[in-house]
């Protein structure tokens, strides 16, 4: 089975930053690709139930979904509450080597955009890479300030189907 390509695995888990939990928040069960249950991104599990508990399977969930470690949760991911996914409708992860990626809520596109979040991007973009990830679409922010956009790396939406332009 392919490791599943646009979500982090470790050998370990991260710690988790202390007095944080998931709460109410799933987002990452919407936002992620499942490769093992065929989930494509930007589609809610149907193993998730938002609100109302997350995941009905969460003691058998899949390698990639143990595996997963959000970037709020994350006791070295070192950001703020205001990132919470549930409320900033984003989830950030680490990339392999420095840098990281940020996966939108495609409900709410503008998300990145808006402050405080656009200027804490800026402002990490001038230390490592930052990968912004809206539905196809995707943006790289470059430490000069400067962006560049185009679609997602085609590896890791490989087995789903491209929206209608």
């Amino acid at each position: 089975m392919a490791e599943p390509s646009n979500i982090i695995m470790t050998e370990e888990p991260t710690p988790v930053a202390p007095a944080r939990s998931c709460g109410s928040c799933s987002l990452c069960c919407k936002l992620l690709v499942i490769d093992e249950l065929a989930k494509p991104p930007d589609t809610w599990c149907p193993h998730c139930k938002p609100g109302r508990g997350g995941c009905s399977i969460y003691a058998d969930r899949p390698p990639s979904c143990r595996l997963f470690r959000c970037g709020w949760l994350d006791s070295k991911g070192g950001v703020g509450d205001e990132w919470y996914p549930a409320r900033s409708k984003m989830v950030l992860f680490n990339l392999p080597g420095p840098g990281f990626q940020v996966i939108v809520d495609p409900a709410f596109p503008l998300a990145w955009r808006s402050e405080p979040y656009y200027s804490q991007l800026g402002a990490a973009a001038r230390r490592s890479p930052v990968e912004i990830r809206i539905g196809f679409r995707g943006f790289v922010l470059n430490s000069d300030g400067t962006e560049r956009e185009g679609r997602t790396a085609p590896d890791w939406d490989r087995d789903f189907p491209k929206p209608q332009d």
